[in-house]
């Protein structure tokens, strides 16, 4: 696991939209990015328990529920911290939103503009 406080850490999906926008704001911010593409990166079980912590959420509620995979395959069925990281790591598109971490402070990215507030 890489990480390091003084660098803005980005969990996102480079193949959204949203994600995209996220990263290019981040990117005005001034400071090193840990980017983390969940579609060509493996991230560690640790980082991402670390960012489940710092948001203070469970895993289901950094989840796209509206995702056609989750409706048919996972809703319904009750998934601990470690099996919904291995469900994002083999379905990076459920990721609803990217996650972001600079030095304390956890959010999920709604808005690219979001990232202003980190």
């Amino acid at each position: 696991m890489y990480f390091d406080k003084r660098e803005l850490t980005l969990l996102y999906n480079s193949h959204r939209e949203l994600d995209r926008k996220t990263l290019a704001m981040a990117h005005t911010l001034g400071v090193k990015i840990n980017r983390q593409d969940l579609t060509s990166v493996r991230i560690s079980e640790t980082l991402f328990m670390l960012f489940l912590d710092k948001l203070e959420m469970e895993p289901c509620a950094i989840v796209d529920k509206s995702n056609p995979y989750y409706q048919s395959e996972l809703r319904g069925r009750g998934y601990t911290a470690p099996e919904w990281y291995e469900i994002l790591l083999h379905k990076p598109e459920l990721l609803r939103a990217p996650l972001a971490m600079y030095r304390d402070k956890a959010m999920m990215c709604t808005s690219p503009n979001d990232m202003l507030r980190m």
